[in-house]
């Protein structure tokens, strides 16, 4: 009963601490890449006026609404600047999801079993040397007690980093590169962007105002 107690009470503090560190570092990693330009791209007056625009998880194109996977393409065949982005971004999340779910592994799999069984062989090896009447051996002297300590401890600790490791680096990385990949149409906008708005504006034909001679003498014509 008393060892059923001990491992439930160890396993609640490890998902608490974890639950805790997941908050936290989501929460300062939201507060960096809004506060900072580490995770941004610098806002221009074009992207103001650019043709790619995004409301919720739809993207505008001119008023023309794409989903996520119709944009990547569109960034693909028009702006190899903005499409190079968010492949990079992606990469960054998907190697932050590998380093979660590998840590997370080694964590749950590895490292809670080892330190159950280290646990569990330490209660055996006390019931053994308790039968042997402790003859002038100390439990941390016996042997079989002290490679279950070891066992036990071991496991514990690489529960420990490895479920530290995971939400240290894999948690960033995969808010990052998950936000950072959905603003694809932001670097659109400051390289690609400007450049179809000046296009636009080259080719309208601008307003002139003309002097012309006639028969019937000088006059003015608004060419537009």
């Amino acid at each position: 009963m008393f060892h059923s107690k001990k491992i439930m009470a160890m396993k609640r503090i490890f998902l608490f601490l974890m639950a805790l560190c997941v908050f936290g570092v989501a929460q300062a990693q939201v507060g960096l890449m809004r506060s900072s330009g580490v995770y941004s791209v610098q806002k221009t007056k074009s992207q103001d006026l650019g043709p790619l625009t995004k409301n919720g998880n739809i993207y505008y194109y001119h008023g023309t609404p794409m989903k996520q996977a119709d944009m990547v393409r569109f960034l693909n065949e028009n702006c190899a600047e903005a499409y190079n982005y968010y492949r990079k971004q992606h990469k960054i999340e998907m190697a932050g999801w590998g380093i979660f779910a590998s840590f997370t592994a080694i964590s749950f799999v590895v490292g809670i079993p080892m330190g159950v069984v280290g646990d569990n062989n330490k209660i055996k090896a006390r019931e053994e040397w308790n039968k042997k009447g402790k003859s002038g051996i100390d439990i941390y002297d016996y042997p079989e007690y002290v490679t279950a300590h070891s066992v036990n401890r071991a496991g514990i600790a690489l529960s420990i980093v490895g479920a530290s490791i995971a939400v240290a680096v894999g948690v960033p990385m995969i808010i990052a590169g998950n936000i950072q990949k959905k603003n694809a149409h932001k670097v659109y906008n400051t390289w690609c962007g400007y450049k179809e708005l000046e296009e636009n504006q080259a080719q309208a034909t601008p307003m002139e105002l003309k002097l012309i001679s006639g028969s019937d003498g000088l006059g003015l014509a608004l060419s537009f």
